[in-house]
């Protein structure tokens, strides 16, 4: 933290480091050859994809896999139209009226209606008042208080029962991260919640009907150590009641430290809230069967360079293969080459944009790697920047946080991620606190910054993968319903 001039910075950009957007010209892969058209994304046929499926679902029990979940996030935002709905009702009239219309289809409806009868309210014809306050029912303290809940315990779909996002998480996950030491699954929680998450871990493996022998369930919460200073709109520091300096979390990059202490061979991350009604099950474990298939066979192109490396050979044709297969810019020189292929791989789906907030694909310039993939947020472009502005806003694929990571290196040692982060890409975020503005120095995020070194891949997976539940009108959306 000490290294950081947080005072005199604004949020990190990637000042002109953007060099094409994922639909960029075709002349950007001299060359061409694999089944990236230069874009960046990989596409694959019918045929192609069932190859990749097959691949890793013949390897997979033979290897150490971990799905990893970020799970500490509160649902605050989630419900964050609802109270502007309490707040004032009569300007929202329409949108409240339009909600109550499909608002038994939600999976908590059940325990709503008894908590509102609790309080008196009618469960049929409800005046205007009375869905008012029902609302209220459903967010405030003295009622279910789902906004205070973390996202992974809020009843998403609706079944015989009600499964919460961390069930359909564990229900997903027996199809692909079933490796040789069984099915594991690690949600990163805060402190504060771990016996609810484990309570409904317990419940949630009685409704699948699993037993802890089946599932390897664990916990971690961001380490304190990863905490970083905060200021106010002035920039001067903020402090506690005894005038100590007031430390806040990091952002979801801190979580890297949670990532690198976990060991496995094949990580799957994939954020709590994607997740999506059983009957769409088949395209989403197919699809995780996929990026699995591709990273394997990734892994096995690159062993095939680390084995001539260490006869001390460069072989320009075998580099070049794979070089145009993937699109990687793997160096043709010797002690880079050595260098190159020592890094961490993550294959990441992704998705056509359809208007979704948050980050994409891009071709970028750093100084480590030169041209690289990386997975670029808005708040990292330059939005002052007119071609930046333009290659954001034409960009064809959006980043779902679907990713699949292989963090041993070719000798099957276990990499240190920390080596593999830009730690210039940190930035500063600006939150309302407590009715004020406060700024917040953040890490490089997980999936950006402090995934910035590593080998890259990126592969189009279909829209039907991506089923996030951001507010709860998600809810109601197809995918989330029976």
């Amino acid at each position: 933290v000490a290294a950081y001039d947080i005072m005199g910075k604004q949020s990190k950009t990637f000042e002109n480091m953007i060099t094409m957007m994922n639909a960029g010209s075709d002349d950007f892969f001299a060359g061409g050859g694999g089944p990236s058209d230069g874009t960046g994304i990989q596409s694959f046929s019918s045929d192609e994809r069932q190859v990749f499926v097959d691949l890793y679902t013949s390897r997979k029990s033979n290897l150490d896999i971990v799905k990893f979940v970020p799970a500490s996030g509160a649902a605050s935002r989630m419900f964050k139209q609802i109270s502007a709905w309490i707040e004032n009702p009569t300007e929202h009239r329409k949108l409240i009226m339009n909600f109550f219309k499909e608002a038994d289809k939600l999976a908590f409806m059940e325990v709503w209606s008894e908590k509102a009868a609790e309080n008196g309210l009618n469960a049929f014809e409800l005046s205007f008042d009375d869905k008012v306050n029902w609302l209220k029912v459903l967010v405030q303290r003295e009622g279910l208080g789902l906004d205070e809940l973390p996202k992974g315990l809020i009843p998403f779909h609706k079944y015989e029962h009600s499964a919460t996002a961390v069930e359909e998480h564990i229900y997903e996950l027996m199809e692909y991260a079933n490796g040789k030491s069984g099915a594991k699954v690690h949600f990163t929680i805060s402190k504060e919640y771990e016996a609810a998450f484990k309570e409904e871990v317990a419940r949630a493996l009685e409704h699948l009907g699993f037993n802890s022998d089946q599932v390897e369930i664990s916990y971690s919460s961001q380490k304190s150590e990863t905490d970083t200073l905060s200021t106010n709109s002035k920039g001067e520091a903020l402090k506690d009641e005894n005038g100590q300096l007031l430390f806040r979390p990091g952002g979801h990059g801190a979580l890297l430290q949670n990532l690198n202490d976990l060991d496995a061979e094949i990580i799957f991350i994939k954020n709590i809230d994607n997740v999506s009604h059983r009957r769409f099950k088949d395209v989403n474990v197919e699809n995780k069967l996929l990026l699995g298939g591709v990273l394997i066979t990734l892994r096995d192109e690159l062993l095939m360079l680390h084995n001539q490396v260490s006869k001390g050979l460069v072989d320009a044709v075998s580099i070049d293969q794979v070089r145009d297969r993937w699109g990687l810019r793997i160096p043709r020189e010797y002690l880079k080459l050595k260098e190159y292929i020592k890094r961490p791989i993550r294959v990441c789906g992704m998705v056509k944009n359809q208007g979704e907030p948050g980050g994409g694909p891009f071709w970028c310039l750093d100084k480590r790697t030169g041209e690289s993939l990386q997975i670029v947020e808005q708040f990292q472009v330059d939005r002052g920047n007119m071609r930046q502005e333009m290659i954001l806003s034409s960009s064809t694929h959006f980043n779902p946080v679907d990713l699949v990571c292989c963090v041993r290196d070719l000798e099957d040692n276990k990499i240190n991620l920390n080596d593999f982060v830009d730690d210039e890409q940190y930035f500063i975020a600006e939150k309302i606190i407590d009715g004020e503005t406060v700024k917040v120095l953040e890490w490089p995020g997980l999936w950006n910054g402090a995934m910035a070194n590593w080998i890259t891949v990126f592969v189009e997976v279909p829209i039907e993968t991506f089923n996030p539940v951001k507010e709860l009108n998600d809810l109601l959306r197809p995918n989330h319903l029976g």
